[in-house]
């Protein structure tokens, strides 16, 4: 399993709206055709910054593109532009790269409990 984060700004008095939405929106198909899946996905909101937390196994790529073609996260994506900080292009896979390499947060570490005995 593999975590990964991104982080995103959001406009000041859209804390209410951004919560609600990613709160609420439907959630996608969790396997890929090629066998990757989601397990899981956080989110968590401070002020005006968000951070989405996926937990993966498989390809993050193939684990990316799939989810970018699902109609529950195309919808949540259109209707987080207005509240973006920072303005985006997903609309093509050059402008989701783009975002996505500026906004993934680097790993630093995991560290998981030994299992009880």
């Amino acid at each position: 399993m593999q975590r990964h984060a991104i982080t995103f700004q959001i406009k000041p008095g859209s804390e209410a709206a951004v919560r609600e939405l990613l709160a609420t929106y439907d959630p996608p198909d969790w396997d890929t055709p090629d066998g990757a899946r989601l397990i899981s996905t956080s989110i968590f909101m401070k002020d005006t910054t968000v951070i989405r937390v996926v937990e993966i196994d498989g390809s993050l790529p193939s684990v990316m593109a799939h989810l970018s073609r699902q109609p529950s996260i195309q919808q949540l994506e259109r209707a987080l532009d207005p509240h973006l900080a920072v303005p985006r292009d997903l609309s093509t896979p050059d402008g989701a790269r783009a975002f996505f390499m500026t906004a993934i947060m680097e790993h630093v570490t995991t560290r998981v409990a030994e299992p009880v005995r």
